[in-house]
């Protein structure tokens, strides 16, 4: 066997025949699209936010007419309260805030089949306003009369 060399050719047939503008950009350079830019993305409003709702202490918390129980009681004694007028003492001489002195709970009935059940109506301690301890006084007031016509 004859054994032959390689030879290699130091120049590329590109090279030699390629002009002034394919020898200073690379073959693989990304080429700029002949397209328009891009227009501003449009801004619209931003949306309203929510409605917020004032905030509401737990003691503040009273049911609607629909939802009221029919019986108020001292949760110590399981009993209305005997004197009405002393569930509510003011906070101060001259405040319109008042301190309820016994915990109230309601007793009534909830759900599809009546399901007995008691809940707290205020707890001993709570500071609430005039216009709250006034609707509770009304109510106790009004089931001390039902209670004594009966």
């Amino acid at each position: 066997m004859a054994a032959t060399t390689r030879t290699r050719k130091t120049t590329t047939p590109k090279a030699e025949t390629a002009g002034p503008e394919e020898t200073s950009t690379p073959a693989t350079a990304p080429q700029a699209p002949d397209t328009a830019p891009l227009e501003p993305p449009q801004i619209d409003e931003a949306p309203e936010p929510p409605v917020e709702h004032g905030y509401v202490t737990p003691t503040e918390v009273i049911p609607d007419e629909e939802n009221l129980a029919d019986v108020i009681l001292d949760d110590d004694t399981k009993q209305p309260p005997a004197d009405p007028e002393a569930v509510f003492e003011p906070l101060t001489p001259y405040g319109s805030s008042h301190v309820c002195t016994v915990r109230l709970i309601e007793r009534t009935f909830l759900g599809p089949h009546s399901n007995p059940v008691e809940r707290l109506l205020q707890p001993q301690g709570a500071v609430v306003s005039e216009g709250i301890a006034a609707r509770i006084l009304e109510r106790l007031r009004q089931q001390a009369d039902r209670s004594a016509g009966s």
